[in-house]
């Protein structure tokens, strides 16, 4: 269908936006969040959020056929995708003032984009009616 092609097309694009948002906060000394939102934790929701929007994205690079015939391997690339890019934002994160790598950021990125990739194999799923 050609609203399919459409939709896959725009969340490509997308994917391209959020890896650039996600390099330009990562370039941050402070994220420009206020005080009065802060509470334990926040960051790793934001990193999962981030990355979950990223590989929810991403997953519109593999045809909807993929998906349906070989989940696991669609799911193991988007995590993988989006873990290589967690890694490379947290190296980069070493060379910006005021910021440093962390293992446990990278941890949440893995699990919002998981997380990310298991929604978008459940959307797949209804959309063919299994």
């Amino acid at each position: 269908m050609v609203i399919e092609k459409y939709i896959a097309w725009i969340m490509r694009c997308f994917s391209i936006c959020i890896a650039v948002v996600i390099f330009f906060l990562s370039a941050q000394s402070r994220l420009p969040l206020p005080d009065t939102v802060s509470f334990p934790g926040l960051d790793k929701l934001l990193h999962a959020c981030a990355f979950g929007s990223l590989a929810f994205t991403l997953s519109y690079w593999f045809a909807v056929d993929a998906w349906f015939t070989e989940p696991l391997k669609c799911f193991a690339l988007v995590c993988c995708m989006a873990a290589c890019y967690g890694i490379s934002d947290e190296i980069h994160q070493i060379f910006v003032p005021g910021r440093d790598a962390s293992l446990y950021d990278w941890l949440a990125d893995c699990a919002g984009a998981a997380l990310a990739a298991f929604a978008r194999l459940q959307v797949v799923k209804l959309r063919s009616g299994v």
